[in-house]
C-alpha cells in the first residue's frame, strides 16, 4: 500500500511563485518531495556532494553541469519574468556563489526557493554580512503535522483506530517506503527493528554530517537515554558522567548537548506544569526515531527481535505527546505535560501565563465509566478546571462529569478540521 501524506506545506508552496524563500529543516522531513511535487518550478537544481549540479529544466530533460554553469543558468532564469528556480541541497553550495545569486536579488523578475537540509544554514544566510540577508524569508519543514498525517491515513486505512495509531510513526515520511501500514504498528516495528535500525542510524549520521558535526558517542548516548525514558537534564548528565562521556555531572553539561540536538531538530522540550525539580521535559522530536532507538540494546547487544509488548508500552507515551501537540493547537494553547509522582497528566493545555486550563488522560485501549470518573476527579483535585479522556478504542458512553471524551473517530474528525483550517491560511505558518 502506497500512502501519501497530504501536507499543508504543499498548499503553501503551490502559492509561492515570485517570492524568494529559504526552505530548511532536518534531513528526511520531505522537503525535496514537497518542492518537486508542489512548487511550480521552471528549473530544479540539485547541488551534489562532489561539487556539481543536476539541472532539471521542466520538460527539457536533466543534465549534470559544473557549479558555475549551473548558477549562471539559474541567474539567467531569475532575470526573466514568469519563472521559479529551486536550488536544492543549498548548504553544499560554496558561499562564493552566494554573491552571484544576491546580485540579481533586487531586480529579479522570477521567484527563488533555496532548500537546505542543515538547520545551521539559516544562521549563515541571515547573519550580518551575508549577501543574501534581506532577500529571503525562512520557511521550516518539520516532520509532517499530526493532523495532516491522521487525515491522510484515514482516507487510506480501514478504520479510525488504524489512522491514529499509525500516524505516530508515519509523521516521518521516509518510513512509508519501508513498511506496510497493516496490523498493529508496535508489532510491525518489533518485527522490522533489525532492518530499520541501520536506516535510522544512517539518517542520524547524515543529519550530523550536514551540520558539520559527527555523531559522537556522547550525542548517541543522549539519544539512547531519551529513548529509554530519561527526560531530566540532571539525570542525563549523571548517566553521561558515570559512563565517562563528560567531566562534569551537573545538569548544565547535559543542557548544552540537548541544546545542540534541539537545534539540529532531533530533540524538543515540552513545558512542565507543577513538576517537582523540573521545568522542561526533553524528548525525541521524532517518535519513530525514539521507538527505534529504544530497541537498539535488544537488537545490538542481545541479538534478539524485540517483544511487541515492549514497543507497545513506549508507544503509549509517544501517542500522548503527539495528540497533546495537536490538542494544544486546536485551542490555540501551549502544550504541556506534568509528572505527579508515579503518575503523569498525559496532556496539559497551558495559557500564555503557564496556567493549566485542561488536563487529559490518553489510553490506547478502552476506558469504562468508573475509570473515566476517577481520572476526572484526580485531574480536578490538582486544580485544573477542565478534564478530558482520550481513548483509541471504546469510550464511556453514559453521561459523565467530564468536559471532553474523545475516541479514535473524534480524533480523526478533529484532525480533518485542523488540516482544513491550516490549508485555508497556509501563509500564517511561515516562520
Amino acid at each position: 500500500m502506497h500512502v501519501i501524506i497530504d501536507r499543508w506545506e504543499c498548499k503553501f508552496l503551490s502559492k509561492i511563485e515570485k517570492q524568494w524563500i529559504l526552505v530548511y529543516g532536518r534531513r528526511k522531513t520531505g522537503k525535496t518531495w514537497l518542492l518537486r511535487r508542489c512548487s511550480k518550478w521552471s528549473v530544479y537544481v540539485t547541488v551534489t556532494r562532489d561539487g556539481a549540479c543536476i539541472v532539471d529544466d521542466r520538460g527539457q530533460g536533466i543534465r549534470v553541469v559544473g557549479l558555475r554553469e549551473c548558477i549562471d543558468h539559474a541567474i539567467s532564469m531569475l532575470k526573466k519574468p514568469g519563472h521559479l528556480v529551486v536550488v536544492d541541497e543549498f548548504q553544499r553550495l560554496p558561499e562564493k556563489y552566494w554573491e552571484l545569486i544576491a546580485s540579481v536579488g533586487w531586480e529579479a523578475e522570477s521567484g527563488l526557493q533555496l532548500c537546505g537540509s542543515s538547520l545551521s544554514i539559516v544562521d549563515k544566510v541571515f547573519e550580518r554580512g551575508s549577501p543574501l540577508l534581506g532577500l529571503l524569508t525562512p520557511f521550516k519543514v518539520d516532520i509532517a503535522s499530526l493532523e495532516d498525517t491522521i487525515a491522510s491515513l484515514a482516507n487510506a486505512l480501514s478504520s479510525a483506530w488504524e489512522a491514529v495509531a499509525w500516524s505516530i510513526i508515519a509523521r516521518d515520511p521516509w518510513i512509508l517506503r519501508h513498511i506496510n501500514l497493516q496490523g498493529e504498528p508496535w508489532e510491525v516495528l518489533a518485527s522490522e527493528a533489525v532492518r530499520l535500525l541501520p536506516a535510522a542510524r544512517g539518517l542520524l549520521g547524515e543529519i550530523f554530517e550536514e551540520e558539520g558535526r559527527s555523531l559522537t558517542r556522547t550525542y548517541d548516548a543522549v539519544l539512547r537515554l531519551l529513548a529509554k525514558g530519561y527526560w531530566r537534564a540532571s539525570d542525563i548528565a549523571l548517566r553521561l558522567y558515570e559512563a565517562g562521556l563528560t567531566e562534569d555531572p551537573s545538569p548544565s553539561s547535559a543542557t548544552g548537548i540537548l541544546g545542540v540536538l534541539e537545534k539540529i531538530g532531533l530533540v524538543e522540550k515540552v513545558p512542565l506544569w507543577r513538576t517537582r525539580g523540573s521545568r522542561r521535559y526533553y524528548r525525541h522530536r521524532s517518535s519513530l526515531l525514539a521507538l527505534l532507538y529504544s530497541l537498539s540494546d535488544e537488537v545490538d547487544e542481545l541479538g534478539v527481535e524485540p517483544s511487541p509488548e515492549t514497543v507497545k508500552s513506549r508507544y503509549g507515551v509517544e501517542l500522548a505527546f503527539n495528540i497533546g501537540e495537536m490538542m494544544a493547537r486546536a485551542k490555540g494553547l501551549a502544550r504541556g505535560y506534568s509528572v505527579q509522582g508515579a503518575k503523569d497528566i498525559d496532556i496539559v493545555r497551558l495559557d500564555k501565563k503557564g496556567r493549566a486550563l485542561w488536563g487529559y488522560e490518553v489510553n490506547m485501549g478502552s476506558m469504562n465509566a468508573r475509570e473515566a470518573r476517577e481520572v476526572a476527579d484526580w485531574i480536578h483535585s490538582l486544580g485544573i478546571a477542565h478534564a478530558g479522556v482520550i481513548t483509541l478504542k471504546e469510550s464511556p458512553k453514559e453521561p459523565l462529569a467530564i468536559d471532553e471524551i474523545m475516541d479514535a473517530e473524534a480524533i480523526v474528525e478533529l484532525a480533518k478540521k485542523l488540516a482544513e483550517e491550516r490549508r485555508a491560511s497556509p501563509r500564517e505558518n511561515i516562520i
